[in-house]
């Protein structure tokens, strides 16, 4: 089954990475089971489309708004909400609350990875109206809950890996599955990373990189993206 059911001209790649990247929340994780990676993606959706709370506002505070039993720790759930509605606002001092309350760096750093993909494929959908993507059954296994060699807080908030290439590509390679699934994605919606730095100049799909980068540049300014 396809992963959308239209008649608009949806293109191969596009819908086939989206298909991974959902097969791939499913998967174990680094540091979430499978079954937890899928509730993060629930509790993005829960969040988009509840009522908006203030960013200062963490909905684990909010009484009845999330359920007792929920499947992960409090932590991450006002952390989900804070990212999914409120990214702009994240600041160093937040980053640390969040982990002085008990969620790991390597969680956390996951945990942005698959909100972020959630984000990214549900909002596609939503904007042309069509069903998000259904969710699969989660994999087995236990996560390892371990960092690489070389992980360490450089100059992000966040452990990174000694990588090369630019800033956007580090942030999230203390967990490669999830650096993997970016690539994923921006290879279909926006350049190979390969291409990041060293190509300007060929047509991507129906649009010149120049092109390219003025949209992004665009979207990242009416999402206050501080990148």
């Amino acid at each position: 089954m396809a992963i959308y059911e239209t008649q608009l001209p949806i293109r191969t790649n596009l819908a086939a990475a989206h298909q991974e990247v959902v097969e791939r929340w499913a998967m174990t994780g680094t540091w979430w089971t499978g079954a937890q990676r899928l509730a993060i993606v629930e509790e993005v959706r829960r969040a988009r489309d509840g009522d908006e709370l203030a960013p200062w506002v963490a909905p684990s505070t909010v009484e009845g708004l999330i359920p007792a039993d929920h499947p992960l720790p409090m932590p991450a759930v006002d952390a989900i909400w804070r990212l999914t509605n409120h990214p702009g606002t994240l600041t160093a001092d937040w980053y640390e609350g969040i982990i002085a309350q008990g969620l790991e760096p390597g969680a956390y750093v996951e945990l942005v990875g698959v909100v972020a993909q959630a984000n990214d494929v549900d909002r596609f959908a939503d904007a042309l109206e069509l069903d998000r993507p259904a969710l699969p059954a989660p994999e087995d296994g236990e996560p390892a809950r371990q960092f690489g060699g070389g992980v360490a807080v450089r100059r992000h908030w966040v452990p990174t890996d000694e990588i090369k290439g630019p800033n956007v590509l580090k942030a999230l390679s203390a967990v490669p599955f999830e650096n993997d699934t970016l690539q994923i994605l921006s290879a279909a919606q926006y350049v190979d990373v390969g291409a990041l730095l060293g190509d300007l100049t060929s047509d991507h799909n129906s649009l010149t990189r120049l092109q390219i980068e003025l949209i992004a540049a665009r979207t990242s300014k009416l999402n206050e993206c501080f990148y």
